[in-house]
């Protein structure tokens, strides 16, 4: 369900032909007839200095999207969410197979030249006990 747009002064709704709404850059929403009430670029509402944006069809989508229902949204970005954890699960997954492949070459490296120590142990002739100086 949509977020109600309804002018933080009047609370009027909107209705056909008129008032128009405006967003003002601190976050409020001003019918017409309320913006022509307060100062020139001042919100009515906070009295800070603000730029206002006329509320219509053709608004910026990301305007449109703070006054869109939250369940909307999540149906909206679930699919691309699902989409961007499984390709990044995949990338980790590639990874990790990397990582354990590269392990298994180091662990029968290590296997080999240990046999081939034990190899070389077995082949030495017994150390001579050194000789005492006199």
């Amino acid at each position: 369900m949509a977020v109600p747009v309804f002018c933080n002064s009047c609370y009027c709704e909107p209705r056909q032909p008129r008032p128009r709404f405006c967003l003002t850059s601190c976050g409020h929403v001003l019918c017409e007839g309320c913006l022509h009430k307060g100062k020139k670029d001042e919100c009515l509402i906070c009295k800070t200095a603000c730029q206002t944006l006329v509320l219509s069809k053709q608004t910026n989508p990301d305007v449109q999207a703070l006054f869109t229902g939250v369940d909307v949204l999540c149906k909206k970005y679930s699919k691309e969410i699902t989409q961007i954890l499984e390709f990044q699960e995949k990338h980790r997954k590639h990874l990790l197979l990397h990582y354990k492949q590269k392990a298994e070459k180091l662990e029968e490296s290590l296997k080999k030249v240990t046999q081939q120590m034990q190899q070389i142990q077995c082949m030495k002739p017994p150390e001579k006990p050194a000789l005492p100086f006199s």
